[in-house]
């Protein structure tokens, strides 16, 4: 039997030990939310390249990137590769010399060395304008792994919404163009993402329908992003070309691009874009080509994944550009540290 004055002391003691598991309970709550609630709000990137290779051994970049197949294979290794940054980090490096890669050039062209670019910038709209329309192209990119067939490995896909962000420098290797009257800077395209077009089972041609250009321009670079739809596979082709987020940047300095995509070919598509974490600009629109796009199974797919790299008019000139912390996410990654951006207006 418990006497009165035992319940008593033993209503006291439960009191006394309650009141001390209070605190204690709170703050083990309070260690426990927000680890949940970043968990929740800050989901994990779906694929991250840090470049943290041995830079003796650039062969291991291609279990997550093939490298530009018009690109000679045993030049491969000395255009992608990684390096020592100043920051004492490994990081992605790709180069382009004259020749990289070269398409479209007539032997015509070749003996007179009749290059698009120089220190004048650009002739791509009078070259053009002459019978044939032809304008060679160098590349040393890299593209992310997928399946064409399977969908495998790819981050890209209409109607899901995706996040993105890379980190880039310019080397001091660039041209220092300033373009003369009637020309402009020379395209330099450093990211692109694509959707071919095909015809009667013939390319069309098609633009990227989202990439990224820095274009020399005295001592800085011109940045922009251009997003492209419409009917490449028309007779004329039939495009709209819209440019966001235009900035002059300096060289030697890194920059990083953060982007939110929804492709889709019809109004529902959207851009965003952020520089440094500040917002830069934004299309709502269609993207891409709705009648003739590449298409798996019957359903429009991006065949093209994301490629990071130098693609450029045919010029002399030696052209090397530095890439980190490549990103992408398929769920909004507010609150990831990596993802520290200012939202877009309205």
């Amino acid at each position: 039997m418990v006497r009165p004055g035992n319940v008593a002391a033993s209503r006291d003691s439960s009191r006394r030990l309650g009141a001390r598991r209070g605190p204690v309970a709170l703050l083990l709550l309070a260690a426990l939310a927000p680890a949940t609630a970043v968990g929740q709000r800050a989901p994990q990137p779906v694929f991250t390249e840090l470049f943290a290779y041995d830079p003796a051994v650039p062969s291991q970049l291609l279990a997550k990137w093939l490298i530009s197949s018009q690109l000679d294979s045993k030049l491969q290794p000395l255009r992608v590769g990684v390096v020592a940054d100043p920051s004492g980090k490994t990081v992605g490096r790709v180069t382009v010399h004259e020749g990289d890669g070269l398409d479209n050039a007539s032997a015509a062209m070749l003996q007179a060395r009749r290059y698009v670019c120089d220190s004048e910038g650009s002739r791509a709209a009078e070259m053009e304008a002459e019978p044939g329309g032809i304008v060679p192209s160098e590349r040393a990119e890299i593209q992310v792994r997928s399946d064409r067939a399977t969908g495998a490995g790819e981050l890209v896909k209409f109607g899901q919404p995706v996040w993105y962000r890379f980190s880039f420098k310019i080397a001091g290797d660039w041209p220092q163009d300033l373009p003369a009257a009637g020309r402009t800077p020379c395209r330099t395209v450093i990211h692109q993402i694509k959707q071919d077009s095909f015809k009667g089972g013939n390319s069309c041609n098609a633009s990227p329908f989202l990439k990224i250009e820095a274009r020399p321009l005295g001592k800085e670079v011109r940045f922009f992003a251009q997003v492209a739809a419409g009917a490449p596979c028309a007779q004329p082709p039939m495009m709209m070309r819209a440019q966001i987020c235009r900035r002059d940047l300096p060289r030697e300095s890194w920059t990083t691009v953060q982007v939110r995509l929804n492709p889709a070919d019809d109004a529902s598509g959207r851009v965003d874009i952020w520089l440094n974490g500040a917002f830069c600009g934004a299309y709502q629109g269609p993207m891409a080509d709705r009648d003739y796009g590449a298409r798996r199974n019957g359903a429009p797919f991006i065949n093209a994944q994301p490629r990071f790299g130098i693609y450029r008019d045919w010029r002399a000139e030696t052209q090397t550009i530095y890439f980190d912390r490549i990103m992408f996410w398929n769920a909004d990654p507010a609150g990831n540290p990596d993802w520290s951006v200012s939202p877009p207006p309205g």
